[in-house]
């Protein structure tokens, strides 16, 4: 695998650009499919060999930071710029309720800007090859944080183990410059994504 910067490129066999939801998440799927969108899967093996061929995702949401019922479904690793799902079999599990994507009236169009420009961006990929290089992002080594460094700790106050980040503004219109990180946990089985913004 090519070095580049202290980081591991992705190889093709190591990534799979907008999988379907199916292969994604393990049930509710129709849930998931409106509030989260898949932009690619990772095997574990290409940032350790002895993590297995398991993938982990990298999703794109956009919760309402307007709507403060959302509060009574937080925990400390579902809340604002935060979402967790406990990986089983490659698939994921969201760590808390969906009303935590619940809307205000005032949010919809914001979210609707974001489901509809994912899905431009996926049909393109599909029928152009377009993969808004997807392929080329970094795996391991340490994250460019735009603001402080947000590393979620597992359930044993260690560091989560970095796998990668992505500008989502390529592929989504979320009217701001944003970036979200990918973590995981090896012994707990749990992948925790956060993000930046501009």
């Amino acid at each position: 695998m090519e070095i580049l910067d202290g980081f591991k490129k992705l190889r093709s066999d190591n990534i799979e650009i907008f999988p379907n939801i199916e292969s994604v998440f393990e049930r509710d799927l129709d849930k998931y499919r409106e509030v989260l969108f898949p932009v690619c899967s990772i095997k574990l093996r290409g940032i350790k060999e002895e993590w297995g061929d398991e993938k982990i995702h990298l999703v794109q949401f956009n919760e309402d930071p307007y709507n403060t019922e959302r509060v009574k479904y937080f925990n400390d690793y579902c809340k604002d710029n935060m979402i967790a799902f406990d990986l089983n079999n490659g698939k994921y599990k969201f760590k808390t309720d969906f009303e935590y994507f619940d809307l205000t009236e005032g949010w919809k169009k914001w979210f609707d800007k974001t489901k509809e420009s994912y899905a431009k961006s996926k049909s393109d990929f599909v029928n152009n090859g377009n993969n808004f290089g997807i392929d080329k992002i970094q795996l391991g080594g340490k994250p460019g944080w735009w603001q402080t460094d947000e590393t979620p700790l597992d359930f044993d106050g260690k560091p989560m183990e970095f796998i990668t980040e992505f500008e989502t503004d390529t592929i989504c219109d979320d009217s701001c410059d944003k970036k979200i990180f990918l973590f995981y946990s090896p012994k707990y089985k749990m992948a925790v994504q956060l993000y930046q913004i501009t």
